[in-house]
């Protein structure tokens, strides 16, 4: 009955709107090239013409033509019959409705449309975040979210055909439907594999492995192509980012993400959204992130825009594998330290995906001769172990381990919905005895040392793709760092009578919750709007004791505040070729109760198809930072600390950059000049004194130095790719100093990370059962900074002890570094498996390479007792020799 009902309301409504008539008008007016809702609007305020209609009906839809005295049903009979809409009348109304027309898909029929959809990889059904989509033949273009959305504006017709790149991936063309122009598109992307015939080329692939991003400053890196890099047997993120012009990688080291000669704390490293505190794993050997986790890699050497906060250098933005939406994935990896696993899964019959993966060094259970030789690099580059005469008394126990879960559920065609978790660790235990000097004169040096950090990230984001012009995203987050560290040093003579005892603890701890409410919306064609929310409650420890005193220079122990973070910019084509980003972010906290506000400028002209020039202003504030404690006695960390009313308040920084890009058949130079200046730094420099009425052993003294950088640096990229090679040059020429209140009277010094010049080569052939690669490097000195040493003698001219003045200090350089690194691989697969076996080569041709000089505090204490000063006062910190290591990976 309640069918019968339905029906014959539907034919009595059907009744009446094919019964009505409409109003007798005459139309007289000339279109030319006139949207079809500007057409409505005159209707409707000229004639008095009732009419109702969907915007997505008439976006795009344009009416040419000379009308003189036509009825509105000619009228919209003329204007309409071609454009694939109807129309209806409801008591005296007109209702625009979809039409069934015969479309010619060679003739356009709508003009200057919006064009949506997703980007997804064919294999495992993934969406794919940042990928590159434009009109064929035209530069203008826009790329994909976090979630594969896009929305391309100002397509000109709806026979247009359309180009989809992504790093890693072969190049898609789209061919627009006339029939389905106002449907959203989903595009799939395939893998670029090599397509070789017993090694002969047969195509040239112009896709580059780095390409810069709509944003000024803005890299994104394939990670898959970075695989075949010479490595310590897998591929490290952080150290492939060190390839790049801007990012020093002269270091060694994974954690030290020096960007533009900024220290790492002074970068923003996220993960899905979530912060990432420290970024190593055995001490910079390895990164904190496992590589089989990561599907995209955003790098802002400076310029980013107001999206990003809190920090005041870089922008290292990392999205997660969301797993195989299609068929189960599974892989496995060693190599002579770790080991590692990843599994990818399809939820719900492909509605959704998990993802995991896990490492863990092995090195608590097989000492290997690279484990040892990296661990003596660790030891030799503090002033805990003083000689290193008995290195075969050695026996850490030392291990590292993290994991990776990600799931993605696709709640609706609009609605995604993801979980992410990260959770590194490591442990070090070492205690041993040391026996030095002579069988007359012997001194037992009893360590013991425990280090345990790790960091911890849980985020759940749900976010929605509205319409065509409206995105919008909201997480809760957590990010969790800790770094427990002791060190104990016991001193005994012959006899066994305590000489002198040395200890050092350091404690720091991190709690961030975070809030991220994000907004994407398209006004007009011309505008892009991001707009939101960042709320982030934080709370941090610290501890640092010297010689069992506590030092606690910052304050209070325990710091805790909210910083509450609102933002905006607008990207507007003022032109076809030149577009305009402004925008701004206001910080609002209880932690210095001050409100922060900085601008943002962006520019980008198009002077050619392919030479395009870049102008980029901001203002970057940071609430938390990493304290340097210059202690030349100990082995202390840098620990986080946040911005107070007692110490020091927030770091300020201004940047300006400029340059040009030029790219045109796989052949890419990219040029930018930066500016940075750097405020509200500070430094703890710690002296050792001997202090009337106190022990005679030097007592610590920490003075707190307020300071500035300023940096300034040019950056070059010449990279190309063809066939199975591909490599780039980069290069860069910087000039960084620093004035610190304290230290040598405020003169203006040469920063801690200035380096003057810096030099890469990289190159790759990759082939289908093998590939080769090359790096070299090359450093000028960075600066040396040596503290005043003062020897106290009695009247017979005897040294009876020392002090170090740390405020005074003289600067040398270090000699210049250079290293080259070599890579080769097998590849094989049958039906079941596949996978690479193969040897990398760090530093081939055994060069020494030293990265600092520390004061030699053992033969300092030695000469106590002597007439004569130490003749070697320093040690070299000596970097990686002759290393070899081999991998395997394995694919299911």
């Amino acid at each position: 009955m309640r069918k019968l009902t339905c029906l014959l309301l539907l034919f009595f409504i059907s009744g009446l709107l094919y019964s009505q008539e409409l109003p007798n008008i005459s139309i007289s007016e000339n279109f030319n090239n006139t949207s079809l809702s500007k057409v409505i609007r005159v209707l409707k305020n000229k004639y008095d013409v009732k009419i109702a209609y969907d915007d997505a009906l008439v976006t795009g839809v344009k009416v040419n033509g000379q009308y003189n005295d036509k009825s509105i049903t000619a009228f919209l009979n003329e204007i309409l019959s071609s454009k694939g809409i109807d129309y209806q009348v409801l008591n005296g109304k007109i209702i625009l409705t979809p039409g069934q027309v015969n479309i010619d898909l060679k003739t356009p029929s709508l003009f200057d449309l919006t064009v949506f959809g997703m980007i997804q990889d064919a294999q495992t059904g993934e969406l794919l975040p940042n990928a590159l989509i434009r009109v064929a033949g035209e530069n203008k273009g826009t790329v994909s979210n976090k979630d594969g959305f896009f929305s391309l504006s100002q397509v000109p017709t709806d026979t247009s055909t359309i180009e989809i790149t992504y790093l890693g991936y072969k190049k898609s063309k789209v061919k627009l439907d006339p029939t389905k122009s106002r449907m959203a598109i989903r595009v799939s992307m395939a893998e670029n594999t090599l397509d070789l015939a017993e090694f002969t080329v047969v195509d040239l692939r112009t896709d580059n492995t780095i390409q810069y991003g709509e944003e000024i400053s803005q890299i994104s890196i394939d990670p898959h192509s970075l695989t075949s890099l010479p490595s310590l047997g897998e591929l490290d993120i952080f150290r492939s980012l060190q390839l790049l012009p801007g990012i020093s990688g002269t270091d060694e080291t994974s954690s030290d993400l020096v960007i533009r000669n900024s220290p790492s704390s002074q970068n923003l490293v996220l993960l899905d959204g979530f912060k990432i505190y420290r970024l190593d794993h055995f001490f910079g050997v390895f990164s904190a992130i496992n590589p089989d986790a990561i599907r995209d890699i955003q790098v802002y050497k400076g310029g980013f825009g107001p999206k990003y906060g809190d920090r005041v250098s870089g922008v290292v933005d990392i999205t997660g594998k969301s797993g195989n939406f299609n068929n189960p994935e599974y892989s496995f990896g060693i190599n002579l330290l770790s080991a590692r696993m990843s599994v990818n899964a399809p939820l719900n019959e492909g509605k959704g995906a998990i993802h995991f993966s896990t490492r863990r060094a092995y090195t608590d259970i097989i000492r290997s001769n690279l484990f040892q030789k990296l661990y003596k690099n660790y030891r030799e580059s503090s002033n805990q172990l003083n000689n290193q005469e008995n290195n075969n008394s050695l026996r850490p126990n030392f291990h590292f381990y993290d994991f990776n879960l990600k799931s993605t559920y696709n709640l609706s065609n609009r609605d995604i919905a993801s979980f992410s978790m990260y959770w590194g660790r490591d442990e070090l235990y070492t205690d041993f005895d040391q026996i030095t000097g002579s069988n007359t004169n012997r001194t037992t040096e009893n360590i013991d040392e425990n280090s345990l950090w790790g960091n911890i990230g849980i985020g759940a984001t749900w976010s929605r793709n509205w319409n065509k012009n409206y995105y919008s995203s909201f997480q809760v987050a957590y990010s969790g760092h800790n770094f427990d560290y002791s060190f104990q040093s016991e001193d005994r003579d012959e006899n066994g009578q305590v000489a002198r005892t040395h200890s050092a603890e350091r404690l720091n701890e991190v709690a961030d919750l975070q809030i991220n409410y994000r907004h994407e919306l398209k006004l007009k064609e011309i505008h892009k709007i991001d707009f939101g929310l960042n709320v982030s409650s934080i709370n941090t420890i610290n501890d640092v004791t010297i010689d069992e005193r506590i030092q606690q220079p910052t304050g209070n122990r325990k710091q805790s505040g909210s910083v509450v973070g609102l933002y905006a910019s607008d990207e507007l084509r003022v032109t076809k070729n030149f577009r305009l980003n402004v925008g701004f972010r206001h910080n609002v906290t209880d932690l210095t109760n001050e409100n922060y506000f900085g601008r943002r400028l962006g520019m980008t002209y198009q002077l050619t198809p392919s030479l395009k020039l870049k102008l980029s202003n901001g203002q970057y504030y940071q609430l938390a930072r990493q304290i340097t404690y210059d202690d030349p006695h100990s082995n202390l960390q840098d620990g986080w600390n946040l911005a107070n009313n007692q110490m020091f308040g927030a770091i300020k920084a201004e940047h300006l950059i400029g340059g040009l890009n030029y790219s045109k058949n796989g052949f890419m130079v990219d040029m930018e000049y930066y500016q940075k200046d750097v405020y509200g730094l500070v430094e703890f420099t710690v002296s050792h004194l001997i202090s009337a009425g106190m022990s005679n052993h030097p007592q610590p003294l920490i003075t707190v130095s307020n300071g500035e950088d300023k940096i300034r640096g040019l950056d070059i990229l010449i990279q190309k790719k063809i066939g199975p090679y591909h490599g780039w040059l980069s290069y860069t020429h910087s000039k960084s100093s620093s004035t610190y209140s304290q230290i040598n009277g405020g003169q203006r010094l040469p920063s801690r990370l200035d380096q003057r010049n810096e030099a890469k080569f990289v190159h790759v052939l990759e082939f289908k059962k093998f590939n080769l690669s090359a790096t070299f490097l090359y450093g000028s000195g960075k600066p040396l900074f040596k503290p005043t040493l003062n020897f106290i003698r009695n009247n017979d001219g005897t040294i009876i002890n020392y002090e170090i003045l740390n405020l005074n200090k003289t600067v040398e350089r270090l000699p210049t570094y250079h290293r080259l690194d070599i890579s080769a691989a097998l590849k094989f697969e049958n039906e079941e498996i596949r996978g690479e076996f193969g040897i990398s080569i760090l530093n081939a041709y055994n060069h020494q390479n030293i990265q600092s000089k520390r004061l030699n505090i053992n033969a300092i204490e030695r000469a106590i007792g002597n007439g004569e000063e130490p003749r070697q006062l320093y040690r070299d910190i000596v970097l990686l020799d002759f290393t070899p290591s081999i991998f395997l990976n394995l694919f299911f």
